[in-house]
């Protein structure tokens, strides 16, 4: 008796959902926008822990490229880069995501800045995933970027 073992399946990106991740920042949204936008600021809170620094080269336009070198403390350093396809200051951003190095397709951030008083509340979908593992990674990362993001701008208050 013959014995058939199917491969592995992947989910594609449209069956994956998007991780969505609302936060809201002490800081107004012009304040949160420039954080994500100027090259020097995300540098310094970008990266899931205070093990990694990071370093940004941004073409802030439409069709212009990022990229950031996320080094961890024992040396190892992950790039990610991409392309802008959206940017209206200071309401939203949207850019591509892609690990340097990966075969798997680009993925999609987009982040809307709202105003809350002197607050500002941020929606950011990230989307295009083909994977929940992946795309739960991708949290963890990013919540504690968030949170580094969050300490950088109560410093400042």
């Amino acid at each position: 008796m013959s014995q058939t073992i199917a491969p592995p399946t992947v989910a594609s990106p449209a069956a994956t959902p998007p991780l969505v991740v609302t936060r809201t920042f002490a800081a107004p949204r012009e304040r949160v926008f420039k954080a994500w936008t100027d090259p020097k600021q995300l540098s310094r809170w970008f990266g899931p822990s205070d093990d990694y620094t990071a370093k940004a080269e941004i073409d802030l336009r439409i069709g212009g490229a990022y990229r950031i070198d996320i080094r961890h403390n024992d040396g190892n350093v992950h790039t990610v880069l991409g392309t802008y396809r959206e940017i209206i200051p200071p309401e939203k951003l949207s850019f591509t995501w892609q690990w340097e190095g990966s075969t798997a397709p680009d993925t999609l951030v987009t982040i809307d800045f709202a105003s809350i008083g002197n607050a500002t509340e941020i929606t950011m979908t990230h989307q295009k995933f083909t994977d929940l593992e992946t795309r739960n990674r991708h949290n963890e990362g990013w919540t504690g970027g968030l949170n580094r993001l969050e300490r950088m701008l109560a410093s400042e208050a």
